[in-house]
């Protein structure tokens, strides 16, 4: 069950990202199939792409977190002393785990409004909470990597067992 775990750990943004990008593929095949081919296009394939794009735009911020793959000018990085850079990242990382928990926060008090409307989309008749539900996840997923990244030296110290992270 552990190594089950730390795969997720490792591959969960990964394996949603593939899934969504396999869907949004499939479902634009297939209407391009029906619209050039039998000439009787589905009416709801471009929702589901759009829905399915949102999800996995959202998504990419815990990716880009976990991977340390957020923007960031590595000129200065060049120019700073090693000691400086590593209070940067770390003043840069916490910046970015207050963004992602106001934004979390945020994102439950939309959920919240968009629950009081009962609204659903035109062609699949999804309630729009379960569309803006991909902020609320993300948002989370987000700070949980945020935190794992802030965490990464104190846990690399206690595994090492020395003074220094590796």
């Amino acid at each position: 069950m552990q190594k089950i775990i730390k795969h997720l750990d490792e591959h969960l943004e990964e394996y949603l990202l593939a899934f969504l990008l396999v869907i949004l593929t499939s479902v634009m095949f297939l209407q391009i199939i029906m619209r050039y081919i039998f000439r009787h296009p589905f009416s709801w394939p471009e929702e589901l792409c759009r829905y399915c794009f949102v999800y996995f735009t959202f998504l990419t911020f815990s990716y880009c977190v976990k991977n340390d793959s957020m923007l960031r000018l590595d000129i200065i990085r060049e120019l700073l002393p090693k000691k400086l850079w590593s209070v940067l990242q770390l003043f840069v990382q916490v910046v970015s785990l207050v963004f992602f928990v106001i934004m979390f926060i945020n994102s439950l008090s939309l959920i919240a409004s968009i629950q009081k409307t009962a609204r659903v989309s035109p062609a699949l008749g999804i309630p729009y909470t379960y569309i803006y539900l991909s902020t609320v996840i993300s948002f989370a997923l987000a700070v949980a990597r945020c935190v794992q990244v802030l965490l990464r030296p104190v846990y690399a110290r206690f595994l090492s067992g020395k003074g220094e992270p590796d």
